[in-house]
């Protein structure tokens, strides 16, 4: 019993700015700050806490009707910092996420856009034997069967998009001969393939 009193007195002896200006303002702080970074749903419980412990002191420093007077007050600040809620939290701008980044690099126009349009075919004699097609590099084979094995996965969000790009990519490669950024492409675009195929474990 006598811990206790003390306690009460220890709470008596405490300035009364304490409960009169710091609790009330880490209320609005707190209701400030909730707004800006989120987590809104925990300030009915801050204020609730601080209000507790505003109308401890007031009872412990005076009379119990001043204290009543003062949790009065102090529920009615707290609901008006609530209404700062109604107010739209402000969005700040973030890093580039890896979708973002993978838009990014494959955006650009496709691989066969600046090329020249083929001229027609020369008309050949049904008697002469047609050239042969260059056939395709390997690389770009093995590349489009990855990838079809892969759109067979679980893929997440951000890798299903990565693995549409590097399809349209590889398949805007086929049917002519490559040159050599072409070739680079390719290759770039297959080790990005393996990556995914050694994520998934394929």
């Amino acid at each position: 019993m006598e811990l206790f009193e003390e306690l009460i007195g220890a709470l008596a002896r405490c300035p009364a700015w304490v409960p009169l200006i710091a609790l009330p303002a880490a209320t609005v702080a707190a209701a400030l700050l909730f707004t800006l970074l989120g987590g809104r749903r925990a300030y009915p419980f801050i204020a609730a806490a601080l209000g507790a412990a505003g109308f401890a002191l007031m009872c412990c420093m005076g009379e119990l009707s001043r204290a009543f007077v003062y949790l009065g007050l102090f529920a009615a600040l707290a609901a008006l910092c609530r209404l700062l809620f109604f107010f739209p939290r402000p969005h700040r701008r973030k890093g580039s996420t890896r979708e973002e980044r993978i838009y990014e690099r494959f955006r650009g126009e496709p691989l066969n856009a600046g090329l020249p349009r083929a001229a027609e075919p020369a008309k050949v004699c049904c008697f002469e034997q047609p050239p042969a097609q260059e056939a395709e590099p390997p690389e770009l084979s093995h590349a489009l069967a990855l990838l079809e094995k892969l759109r067979k996965q679980k893929l997440t969000a951000a890798d299903r998009l990565e693995t549409d790009v590097l399809g349209r990519s590889v398949r805007a490669l086929r049917g002519r001969a490559l040159t050599e950024a072409e070739k680079n492409t390719l290759n770039d675009c297959l080790a990005s393939v393996l990556k995914l195929t050694a994520k998934y474990q394929l």
